[in-house]
């Protein structure tokens, strides 16, 4: 049975009523879907469908900007079921795009709207997964930390939570919401939060020092000439930052994180030039996203 919420409402303005507490929208760059949205967001549902159904048909699926036409397509749908469809097109067919994190968190929404918490969880979890490095972990940690105290789930809520706030400095609105929540955090008296805080401090202590010996040789030039890393992400958590370590691996690169200022920085590589590092940091964004940067190797 659909909550009180869903009822009533079209697909668009079921996330839009959601997107407000914490917005994570990316923005179309064609005119013609900017052009459709607004449309849909005028009241003039059926003209927008009309521009953005036109294009998808007049656009090959090999286009570049075909998984953006799905993911428009999806925010103008007449349905949440056609809401939902679309979006797990793009995740599934178009996993490598730009929007894919973007609609798994739109349809991280519109579960928690329906109370469908455990697919909510699913896609929470899959967006750490699959998209270690992505620019939306902010947003997505305010949606975990509601859907997981709902879950009376605390431990996963406060890891999101503590996550989220590392990484939405810039964004104080969303910094605020997530302190808010975080409060609760503070106000429990969980052991077994303390435990596993301790056993991930361990690990990545260990992943540390292990990653840290077998990048020695590379990590540094000649006669102990400091060389670069990349530095791919910064996380409150050891959990996260294995995550995002594991993700750089994968890409072949050897990876060592280290914790400071209360974050665990993963950086991958070592490499003799800048130029090397630059290189490396352009492939690491467009496979994993975010924003990964150069540093000087310790």
């Amino acid at each position: 049975m659909r909550s009180p919420l869903a009822r009533g409402l079209t697909a668009a303005a079921l996330v839009l009523a959601l997107a407000g507490a914490a917005s994570s929208a990316m923005a179309q760059s064609d005119p013609r879907l900017v052009d459709a949205v607004r449309a849909a967001q005028e009241g003039r549902g059926d003209s927008a469908r009309t521009i953005v159904d036109r294009l998808l048909a007049a656009t090959p699926p090999t286009d570049t900007l075909y998984p953006q036409i799905l993911y428009t397509q999806a925010m103008v749908a007449g349905t949440a079921g056609d809401m939902r469809r679309l979006l797990q097109r793009v995740t599934v067919e178009y996993g490598t795009s730009s929007w894919a994190d973007d609609a798994l968190l739109r349809l991280v929404q519109m579960d928690y709207a329906t109370r469908n918490f455990d697919g909510a969880a699913h896609n929470l979890e899959k967006l750490r997964l699959d998209y270690p490095a992505t620019p939306l972990l902010a947003q997505a940690a305010y949606w975990a930390g509601r859907t997981y105290f709902d879950m009376n789930n605390p431990t996963l809520a406060c890891r999101w939570l503590a996550d989220g706030m590392a990484q939405s400095r810039d964004d104080v609105e969303l910094q605020n919401q997530l302190s808010y929540m975080f409060q609760r955090c503070h106000l429990r008296n969980d052991s077994t939060v303390a435990s596993q805080t301790s056993a991930d401090s361990a690990k990545a202590d260990s992943s540390k020092a292990d990653s840290a010996k077998a990048d020695s040789a590379k990590a540094r030039g000649r006669g102990g000439r400091a060389v670069f890393q990349v530095q791919v992400a910064a996380i409150a958590t050891a959990s996260g930052a294995e995550d995002a370590a594991r993700k750089a691996r994968g890409l072949g690169y050897k990876t060592i994180t280290v914790k400071e200022k209360g974050l665990y920085k993963v950086r991958a590589g070592g490499f003799a030039t800048r130029a090397e590092a630059q290189a490396a940091a352009a492939r690491i964004k467009a496979k994993l996203g975010g924003s990964p940067f150069v540093v000087a190797g310790s």
